[in-house]
């Protein structure tokens, strides 16, 4: 008869999760580091005590045979009556024989389930006993985070990457759920907003909009909390608004001109007034001088949206701009033309005021929905759901890349699932608030896009955008790149732990796996187009280079576009997200007109109260860049990794508020300190 040990015991429940706590009984089995022994589950509870309540550390000596410091261990609960219980645990600590181990689990218990200790490890390099266990957690996995059955013609999800069979929120798995504040968050700003807009439109017909400045009513009586910035003063000079183009929130959109296209119909002497002395148009486009914004070519065969109350068509025109950095550095718009081909609605600074004024409010227009459904909603949440939903299905908890992810891609999943039905279904509330329809743009979006889109560098390099000195001031560049190659050292630290050569790259039959299931099942599915995505990875370069990717997409790059919504919005001149009226030609303009063809109260409290909701950040529970609150690995050598990053992180946030300070308008989003890990918003 063996004799009995001591083992010491600490497990924590959640406290972030509603309804984490169990009133089921729990049982625990210990694995034998050689997998060859184990205690079989064994009861533990603490007498007359309420153990597993939410927050809680429960402590407990368990007595049973010696199998050494777990390598293993089997958490198993038994439902009490007949109601099915769930329980959300943190993690197993165990001590024994002077030795401690930590046990990462961060995740909902429905019945049984079989942790590792945290240091993580390569399937190649498992047990035999390791690897049975990691493939029945796969295979459970691919089951409970089943894609979407293949999508006909006429469902929403047709052309578009693959996502969960989940129809909505509530039909989600346990794990991606959220966490309770940021539930009860969402709900109350849903019902603010709400109030809000019902208590402003009563007022509109005592208080209408007649003229530019009581738009600004529309925010001022709400929302209160977030008006202390100077973000839309001189929101209608020339500086102001190619600032906001530049480095506002869809900063991605600008390309460098070397040649106008054959549909813009600029001439030089239309121009020629705005570029300096003794020189030309061809001269500045020649020298890099000269960019452009063309939305001619994504928006000329997208729909229009329908006003939501009066079933009015809402209009965006395929507005073309041509932007110029003088002198001085001031990036500045020189021509816009509303519709190509056609110089009766070509402007420039020396037509009229109002002409110019409105033109720029067109083309903030377009800008606006190429905002929303690309440079947001698109390239950030809507590319990311099928890495997130590949990584969970294909990867134990004990994997490496699990581990250096999970912290980055776990959140969208929640979010882009309620955004299916508030955000790209037609006739959504959303959807209806600005012109270009949702869907048909995510589906020309889609098939353009390919993994090199979400490589920063290369993408600035395309575009002609990356020299500052023949583009200065572009803040938000200098911003990315820094994080970019920060990230770049911190992902390729963490990848060369454990990846050393090439061949442990190729007989990680995990990550083939999920690269496969990546291709065939979230991106390829329909017309097996990969995106430049390969269905094989095969080398420790290439490794990085996705997972870098990932990590910057879910992070820097969504905190870009996306927490600057309500300063760019909640003016809504400054940056309509729709037109009641299609563009003019040169001379019609009139404040008159201006004001009819500006968003109505309806249309433009939803805009407003959006923005708001996507701005907000979920103060005290958000984990920004170098923040990892869940404890999932345990190697020296990854604290150490992790250390670094977070030291050259503070060293990029202090060059950017040395910078802010000499910035009358101060380009803010993409501190470290306030970019979270993740997109959840």
């Amino acid at each position: 008869m063996s004799v009995e040990v001591s083992y010491n015991i600490a497990i924590k429940t959640s406290a972030a999760y509603k309804d984490a706590e169990t009133n089921a009984s729990v049982f625990l089995n210990l694995v034998s580091n050689d997998g060859a022994d184990s205690t079989g589950y064994l009861e533990i509870d603490n007498f007359w005590k309420n153990d597993f309540e939410r927050g809680e550390i429960d402590k407990f000596q368990l007595k049973t045979k010696n199998v050494g410091l777990p390598l293993v261990v089997g958490i198993k609960i038994v439902h009490q009556w007949v109601r099915k219980d769930t329980w959300y645990c943190d993690y197993v600590e165990i001590d024994f024989d002077g030795k401690k181990a930590f046990y990462p689990v961060y995740d909902w218990i429905e019945d049984e389930l079989h942790v590792t200790k945290a240091e993580a490890i390569l399937p190649q390099n498992s047990s035999n006993y390791i690897r049975h266990m990691r493939r029945a957690e796969v295979e459970r996995n691919k089951h409970d985070y089943a894609w979407l059955p293949t999508p006909t013609q006429n469902d929403l999800a047709w052309g578009l990457p693959r996502y969960l069979n989940a129809a909505r929120y509530v039909n989600l798995p346990l794990f991606f759920k959220r966490i309770e504040a940021r539930e009860v968050d969402r709900d109350k700003n849903d019902m603010d907003i709400q109030l809000d807009t019902l208590g402003v439109l009563q007022n509109v017909s005592t208080d209408p909009i007649d003229e530019l400045s009581d738009y600004h009513n529309l925010y001022r009586r709400q929302f209160t909390d977030r008006q202390a910035t100077n973000y839309i003063d001189n929101w209608d000079t020339d500086k102001r608004m190619g600032q906001q183009v530049l480095t506002g929130i869809s900063p991605l959109q600008v390309s460098q001109c070397r040649e106008l296209p054959d549909y813009f119909n600029v001439k030089n002497s239309d121009v020629i007034a705005l570029l300096g002395e003794n020189t030309t148009l061809e001269e500045q486009m020649k020298a890099g001088k000269c960019y452009i914004v063309d939305f001619n070519e994504k928006f000329k065969t997208l729909p229009r949206n329908v006003h939501l109350a009066t079933k009015e068509p809402l209009h965006c025109p395929n507005a073309v701009g041509l932007f110029h950095v003088n002198a001085k550095g001031d990036f500045l718009p020189i021509a816009i033309q509303l519709v190509p081909g056609d110089r009766d609605y070509l402007f420039t600074p020396a037509d009229s005021k109002d002409d110019w004024l409105l033109a720029k409010m067109y083309f903030r227009t377009a800008e606006s929905s190429l905002h929303e459904w690309d440079s947001h909603l698109f390239s950030t949440h809507v590319i990311m759901e099928p890495f997130s939903i590949a990584l969970f299905r294909c990867f134990p908890r004990c994997h490496p890349l699990y581990k250096m992810l999970r912290p980055h891609l776990q959140t969208v999943v929640a979010i882009n699932t309620d955004g299916r039905v508030g955000l790209i279904a037609p006739g959504s509330a959303t959807n209806g608030t600005v012109a270009i329809a949702s869907a048909p743009s995510q589906r020309y979006l889609f098939k353009n896009i390919t993994m090199d889109d979400l490589d920063i560098e290369k993408r600035l390099k395309k575009q002609g955008i990356d020299d500052p000195k023949l583009l200065p001031n572009f803040h938000y560049r200098d911003d990315a790149i820094a994080l970019w190659r920060i990230m770049e050292t911190y992902v390729r630290n963490m990848i060369c732990h454990y990846y050393k050569t090439d061949e442990d790259v190729c007989n990680d039959n995990e990550l083939q796996d999920f690269a496969k299931d990546v291709v065939h099942n979230g991106l390829g599915w329909q017309d097996g187009n990969s995106h430049g995505m390969p269905d094989e990875i095969t080398t420790v370069e290439k490794l990085i280079e996705i997972c870098h990717s990932l990590m910057f997409t879910s992070s820097a790059q969504h905190a870009a576009v996306n927490f600057g919504q309500y300063e760019t919005y909640r003016f809504v001149p400054n940056c309509p997200l729709s037109m009641r009226l299609p563009p003019h030609r040169k001379g019609e303009a009139t404040m008159q007109r201006i004001l009819q063809s500006l968003p109505d109260a309806t249309i433009a409290l939803i805009g407003i109260g959006l923005a708001y909701t996507l701005s907000a950040f979920l103060e005290g529970e958000e984990a920004y860049l170098g923040e990892y609150p869940d404890r999932h690995f345990n190697e020296p050598e990854i604290f150490k990794i992790r250390e670094e990053y977070r030291s050259e992180l503070r060293e990029a946030g202090e060059k950017i508020r040395k910078r802010n300070e000499g910035l009358e308008h101060p380009y803010t989003w993409l501190y470290p300190d306030r970019v979270p890990n993740y997109i959840s918003i």
